[in-house]
């Protein structure tokens, strides 16, 4: 199609897909069907820009009816449900006591009395009294038939929002050949047709939970603190691409945001990212097709090197030469660039996952020399920019300026150089991983601003450099202050993957 003919997105509604005469009267770009699906589109007195398309390959998909510049909301939803995960209070999600508090109510485990009143507890609280099913046990997983029963009360009372969520992806067919899946049909779903659903199929709750499994996010509600598991049904027809286009964030508000991380042009795919960029393929496609039922055919995971940055390459045992894998298969052996020796797949994940143990171990509290060294053993055994050495090396361009001892003004030059090296090589790799204004580029830039402006100062006094090259840098690193700005506009929700650098913080003061 000609790069200058614009898409027509009007003659079908954006969400449903039926054809229709109606034409969003506030943007012109979308068909919309009726008032529920114009809601949709329009949830706050704001178009949102996309529309949802179908692919023979992907199956729904969102795509942009008009070009999105970076921090423009591309959507907001609001969860479906709430449910909670195992061994954790049913209301705030605490965990729970030994032993655990009973509900004087409906005897479901919570963290105390002070939950027992709470406006998620509730919905399962009710029906159990109205029921008769207080004090009822399930074998199995109590905590996944709440999130069922809470998804049930929803959808029995809003039918817009039952059509949202019965429309997501399930994968029965691969989730019903786990063996985990006849804790499902022959203990949790009997329990939930004794609450008083005996009209609703037992196919029907299955599908609920493959709903639940396939599209729920860690919720957070923007506190912090993990709540549960979130059903967003708009959020959830996002696509992932490793190499993706968006961020989200949790408001306190109860909303999720997607907001667009660079430009996405008109007729553009808009994508999520379920897992977040700093672990290997070695790893993470593997989690792709256990988790979500799906081989990942993105850019990063169709290249065996990861697009340049040898994310999950290894060390010839026999020339030190770079190990890749022999193609983009999601099981293949590996070879040698230099020599050809090839390795079997099982060995190069034994060796990772023996480091990733070896990095767990590793207590944040080491000295940076401590780091140091750990970096350069990983690298006698996998390449050096592995994503387990990048790992490392975030860690040391934070000590480097960060800890007592290693402050900026206490290092000697050649730190300051080995501080600028780790934020630029950081920043090399991860920009080619994850495109865009990020929250992380933003952190990393700040770690490089202050080292290149001491270097700067130091050559100047020597007379290092001439005005010129002075006023070159001095309009580097104002640019670099600018764009980390930009990035930091992005509050991620995701806190998961900051577990080593929270702990590393705290070591800061010791």
């Amino acid at each position: 199609m000609n790069k200058d003919m614009k898409m027509d997105f009007t003659r079908t509604c954006f969400w449903c897909g039926v054809e229709t005469m109606e034409t969003c009267e506030d943007c012109g770009l979308v068909g919309v069907c009726g008032e529920n699906h114009r809601h949709i589109h329009r949830p706050s007195g704001t178009c949102l820009p996309f529309s949802v398309q179908h692919s023979d390959e992907k199956g729904r998909l969102l795509i942009a009816v008009r070009d999105i510049k970076p921090y423009q909301i591309v959507l907001t939803d609001r969860p479906a449900a709430v449910g909670p995960f195992p061994s954790t209070c049913l209301e705030c999600a605490a965990g729970l006591p030994e032993p655990s508090y009973l509900c004087s109510g409906c005897h479901l485990p919570l963290c105390g009395e002070g939950c027992e009143e709470g406006e998620r507890h509730k919905i399962e609280c009710k029906l159990l009294q109205k029921t008769g099913g207080g004090g009822k046990e399930v074998e199995g997983d109590m905590s996944a038939a709440v999130g069922v029963i809470r998804i049930l009360d929803n959808i029995r009372n809003n039918p817009d929002v039952m059509e949202m969520v019965l429309r997501l992806m399930d994968h029965l067919e691969e989730r019903r050949k786990e063996d985990i899946w006849s804790d499902v049909t022959e203990h949790l779903i009997p329990f939930v047709t004794s609450l008083g659903y005996e009209d609703v199929a037992p196919e029907l709750l299955e599908k609920i939970v493959g709903i639940i499994r396939t599209n729920s996010v860690k919720w957070s509600a923007g506190s912090g603190k993990i709540q549960g598991y979130a059903v967003c049904p708009v959020y959830a027809v996002l696509n992932h691409s490793c190499v993706n286009n968006t961020v989200d964030t949790q408001t306190q508000e109860g909303e999720i945001m997607v907001r667009a991380t660079m430009v996405i042009k008109q007729g553009e795919e808009i994508f999520t990212q379920y897992r977040g960029p700093t672990q290997g393929n070695i790893l993470r496609r593997q989690q792709f097709l256990d988790y979500w039922k799906f081989c990942c055919n993105c850019a990063r995971c169709s290249d065996p090197s990861e697009l340049g940055t040898m994310a999950s390459a290894g060390r010839c045992d026999e020339c030190g030469g770079t190990v890749l894998p022999v193609s983009s298969a999601m099981s293949c052996d590996w070879a040698c660039g230099g020599c050809g020796r090839l390795e079997t797949e099982e060995k190069m994940v034994a060796t990772v996952t023996r480091l990733q143990m070896c990095l767990d171990s590793f207590l944040p509290s080491q000295s940076p020399e401590a780091w140091e060294t750990l970096l350069t053993e990983f690298q006698a055994e996998v390449h050096e920019d592995h994503f387990l050495c990048m790992s490392i090396k975030r860690v040391l361009l934070a000590m480097y300026g960060g800890r007592e001892g290693y402050r900026l003004e206490q290092l000697p030059r050649h730190l300051i150089d080995r501080k600028i090296e780790l934020c630029r090589n950081y920043i090399s790799i991860f920009s080619r991983l994850e495109p865009g204004f990020r929250q992380w580029r933003g952190e990393v830039l700040e770690e490089l601003v202050g080292p290149l402006t001491v270097s700067m100062n130091q050559d100047m006094e020597n007379n290092n450099l001439t005005k010129m090259e002075y006023m070159m840098k001095i309009k580097e690193i104002v640019g670099l202050v600018k764009e980390a700005a930009k990035c930091r506009q992005f509050e991620e929700s995701n806190i998961a993957e900051k577990g080593l650098y929270k702990a590393l913080a705290q070591s800061f003061n010791t």
